[in-house]
């Protein structure tokens, strides 16, 4: 038997196979830190939601416990209302107005669902863009996915008030409960705001503007059927639907009202109600004030047409899905009805520099759910444009006359110019086809009218032309302290015979007929139809516009009066005899109306039969509208508070945060169309955009594992400049304009040099798992090859430096 020996490695040798044996645990190391960052999900940042946390430790600043008579659902009684103080939150799309539609490489780059980011941010708006199946143009999605995303920051604040003002403290207040639906056998999976498993109550919470879903009020009729008070808190009143819809199914309900202000919000695109603001038809130099709140950004979100209002409502029930409170949406703009909305309120305090207003409109008793409201943005415009055009221009040229004697004198030339005034003339036109409709004998009215006329000995009935025009009733107002508050604004028809040079067509059988015979029959037409017209003018939708631009007339006496003592923020528009920032919108021609008018009156309308044969019934009306004066009617502080006591904090509500009404609670307010339940008001003011704003409240620490936004990868695309879009293009606030063409995703435009984009400061979903830049169907497969990998690299590395 022999032995071999080995000789000792040299030292350079040794630390040769030290450094290697190091290299390669290094190597191992990194590779097996890699995988448990793969696999295991970092801890939750401080900003990503939390579920089943006990309410004290979720929200800071509660205090105390509430004792159960002092609960909703506990002693209080079904409908409990309080006016509780009002909350900021923050809405971190906003920032994301001025973003430019990504290019095609931007979005081929985007790896990972939208459903791993937080609504709201870049990453994913850009990811909900790429996925996005519709016809809206770039701005105007993106200017519906911004307020729409709102939900969780809104609900959120109102859960803090909330929690604070009941005292929802203590190990037995769980609050973002996800567990008791499974825990009671719920056949649906909800989330309930706040528990308490020991009193048996849960807490939802909702803001009023979004609907109630079915599927959860049929889990919490089995939770209450487990011996369970089910009680939905809202914010604002809920509407007369939603009540019945409750009521339906048992479950109870509480008023906490607050109202959630905005503390980020971008002044909109459009110049609607913002004094001295110039449009593209007249640059101007004069300092523009601009304005900002619900008014506008609902409005413009409310869609042209009803296709873009259906394809906006479906934008918004998307959006919803990604939201963990989706009972807290901002107001749906398809459920108003756009054709009421009309100017109610205005402040104008040169005192405090501050300006503001609120409409109110008719709300859908469904919400607009299957038939949305649209044309938001006309309405607003139209009321606007008025405003700006009875303050311009002097009261004497506010008439409008259609008389085959007089052709000269239809409109005033500057006048015509303007939506006002074609408002006025095509409105009169309307009224002569108001009239002759309720004369037709074939309606019941018309019958009894043409029965009860007297005849002449040969059986011919005989009356004179008669002029038939508008005016104002006095408006019922309230003013005080800078504020102006609508309350009614009627209009009022009058009829009187007339002398008319112009002869019609055929025999006039009438020429010789008894004057007290012809007086009482003229008489007979006033008594009839004055107040059939009157009706008419103030209620029926084809005279929307006409009412709608008549308030603002209201409105604007109103701020020339209080001008001339304290000049305000109209100062500069007041007197000026010049309209021509404010066009019409929509192109008219007032001859084409008198030709309309002349056609009518050389046309028979329908024959009546009578006792000695038949008569041709013609056209034998003239008039118009004036609007020389808004007389007003005001209403005393006593009376005010009586018959309209939460008119105040409604519309000071409606200023930051769309706002609603019940009828019963509505008083004589504006005009209801039938079967209207309720009454939306939506404001705005000076948008106060470089003021610094209060401290936040329970603000979110960002997230340093967030990953950047995606930088763009594809050059600017240059395109034919195209015609300057109409106003009202854009359908949300800032953006850019011109871009949206209505109907498709627009060209790509030059971008002007900008910052670089904004990153994302919002951490993922709960159970997201942090950013690798490996999309989530390659997490498994890497993690499985990162593992052979590591294990290939460790047997190496026995294999090649074996220990001696």
């Amino acid at each position: 038997m022999s032995t071999q020996a080995t000789a000792d490695p040299s030292p350079h040798e040794r630390r040769r196979r030290r450094v290697q044996r190091a290299v390669a645990s290094a190597v191992a190391t990194v590779l097996a830190l890699a995988v448990s960052l793969v696999l295991v999900p970092g801890p939750e940042s401080e900003s990503a939601p939390k579920f089943n946390v006990r309410c004290d430790e979720l929200i800071e600043g509660i205090e105390g416990i509430a004792d159960l008579a002092d609960l909703p659902g506990g002693g209080l009684d079904d409908a409990y209302t309080e006016t509780i103080d009002d909350y900021e939150y923050d809405n971190p799309a906003e920032k994301l107005r001025p973003r430019q539609e990504p290019t095609t490489a931007e979005l081929d780059a985007l790896t990972g669902s939208y459903e791993d980011y937080t609504p709201g941010t870049e990453d994913h708006m850009l990811r909900r863009w790429k996925v996005y199946e519709g016809d809206y143009a770039w701005d105007r999605w993106r200017n519906t996915y911004i307020p729409a995303v709102s939900n969780d920051y809104r609900g959120d604040g109102y859960h803090r008030n909330v929690a604070k003002r009941l005292k929802l403290g203590g190990a037995d207040w769980m609050c973002e409960d996800s567990k008791l639906w499974e825990e009671q056998g719920l056949d649906s999976k909800r989330r309930y705001d706040s528990v308490n498993r020991k009193l048996k109550i849960a807490y939802e919470l909702k803001s009023g503007d979004s609907p109630l879903k079915l599927e959860q009020l049929r889990a919490d009729k089995a939770l209450r059927a487990k011996g369970w008070r089910v009680v939905y808190i809202f914010s604002k009143e809920p509407r007369p639907g939603q009540v019945r819809l409750l009521q339906q199914y048992g479950i109870e309900h509480s008023n906490l009202r607050s109202t959630a202000v905005p503390r980020t919000s971008s002044p909109p695109g459009s110049t609607a109600m913002d004094p001295r603001c110039a449009t593209s038809a007249r640059p101007s130099t004069l300092a523009c004030r601009t304005t900002a709140g619900p008014a506008k950004q609902v409005a413009n979100g409310s869609g042209r047409n009803a296709a873009e209002a259906r394809e906006g409502q479906r934008i918004r029930n998307d959006l919803g899905q990604d939201s963990r409170r989706p009972g807290f949406g901002a107001r749906r703009p398809g459920g108003i009805d756009w054709r009421s909305l009309e100017l109610r309120y205005v402040t104008d305090d040169p005192g405090n520099d501050d300006y503001g207003y609120a409409f109110s409109a008719d709300e859908l008793p469904d919400d607009g759910e299957a038939d949305p409201g649209f044309g938001g943005e006309a309405a607003l415009d139209l009321s606007s444009d008025a405003l700006f055009t009875w303050l311009a221009l002097d009261p004497s040229q506010f008439w409008v006359n259609l008389n085959p004697d007089t052709p000269e004198t239809v409109i005033d030339e500057q006048f015509a110019t303007t939506d006002a005034g074609r408002v006025l003339l095509q409105a009169d036109l309307e009224f002569k086809r108001t009239i002759a409709d309720g004369m037709n004998p074939e309606t019941e009215l018309g019958k009894t009218f043409w029965d009860s006329l007297e005849r002449t000995e040969d059986g011919v009935i005989c009356y004179d032309w008669y002029r038939f025009w508008v005016d104002p009733k006095p408006a019922t107002v309230r003013q005080d302290d800078g504020e102006l508050y609508i309350l009614d604004a009627p209009l009022r028809a009058q009829i009187e015979p007339v002398e008319v040079d112009w002869e019609m067509p055929g025999e006039d059988v009438c020429a010789g007929a008894p004057e007290d015979v012809v007086e009482r029959n003229n008489q007979r037409i006033v008594d009839t139809y004055a107040p059939y017209l009157e009706e008419a003018v103030n209620t029926d939708p084809v005279y929307a516009d006409l009412r709608r631009v008549y308030t603002a007339r209201v409105a604007s006496e109103w701020i020339k009066e209080r001008d001339a003592e304290r000049p305000g923020a109209f100062h500069d528009v007041i007197g000026t005899s010049d309209v021509s920032a404010w066009p019409a919108r929509t192109p008219w021609d007032p001859q084409e109306v008198y030709d309309q008018y002349l056609e009518r009156l050389q046309t028979p309308l329908y024959r009546y039969e009578y006792e000695h044969g038949d008569m041709e019934y013609w056209l034998e009306i003239t008039g118009g509208v004036e609007f020389p004066d808004a007389p007003r009617d005001p209403v005393d502080a006593e009376a005010f508070e009586r018959d309209h006591p939460r008119l105040p904090g409604t519309v000071r509500s409606a200023r930051t945060e769309a706002a609603s009404l019940p009828v019963e609670a509505q008083g004589e307010v504006g005009t209801l169309a039938e079967g209207a339940e309720s009454t939306a008001w939506l404001g705005g003011g000076i948008a106060q955009e470089d003021e610094p704003g209060p401290d936040p409240t329970d603000p979110p620490d960002p997230d340093p594992t967030d990953p950047p936004a995606p930088r763009p990868t594809d050059p600017p695309q240059s395109s034919e400049p195209s015609d300057p879009p109409s106003a009202g293009d854009d359908d949300g606030t800032g953006g850019s304009p011109g871009q949206d063409d209505g109907a498709g995703r627009a060209e790509q435009r030059p971008e002007p040099p900008q910052a670089d984009p904004p990153r994302s400061e919002q951490a993922p979903l709960p159970g997201a798992l942090a950013d690798t830049g490996i999309g989530n169907a390659w997490l498994l497969p890497a993690a499985v090859a990162l593992v052979l990998l590591g294990l290939a690299l460790v047997g190496v590395r026995r294999r090649w430096f074996p220990r001696s």
